[in-house]
């Protein structure tokens, strides 16, 4: 079971990870965290994140010839579900209609009535 969180750097390693259909190898990931955020992360600086990432369980680090690959252990959908989770018991007190009141809060008025379009067609049903 996973114990400890995520860093924010480890958070662009798993999203990387997570988007792709196959095991990365280190330098692909180089490569994507560059690309999609911008960070041009050392080899020797990815490879403490991973490390420290396998001891929390969210990846194995596997070695084949040359290379070494990350394996993904940790599941997305259940990563954001635990996430959510914690973030609606620390900043709304467990409430979902006070988190769903914040998170609506900015919608606008388009945005209302094609919600409200939805569930009409829902309703007739």
């Amino acid at each position: 079971m996973r114990e400890r969180e995520l860093t924010n750097r480890e958070i662009l390693i798993m999203k990387c990870a997570w988007s792709s259909e196959k095991e990365l190898s280190v330098q692909e990931m180089q490569g994507r965290l560059k690309e999609q955020f911008g960070w041009d992360a050392k080899r020797s600086t990815l490879r403490t994140f991973l490390v420290d990432m396998e001891g929390k369980g969210f990846i194995a680090i596997e070695r084949r010839g040359r290379h070494s690959y990350i394996k993904v252990l940790a599941e997305e959908d259940e990563y954001k579900k635990t996430q959510t989770a914690k973030m609606l018991d620390f900043w709304f007190d467990g409430s979902s209609q006070r988190m769903m009141s914040a998170l609506t809060n900015e919608v606008t008025e388009d945005s209302v009535d094609h919600l409200m379009g939805v569930l009409d067609e829902l309703g007739d049903d």
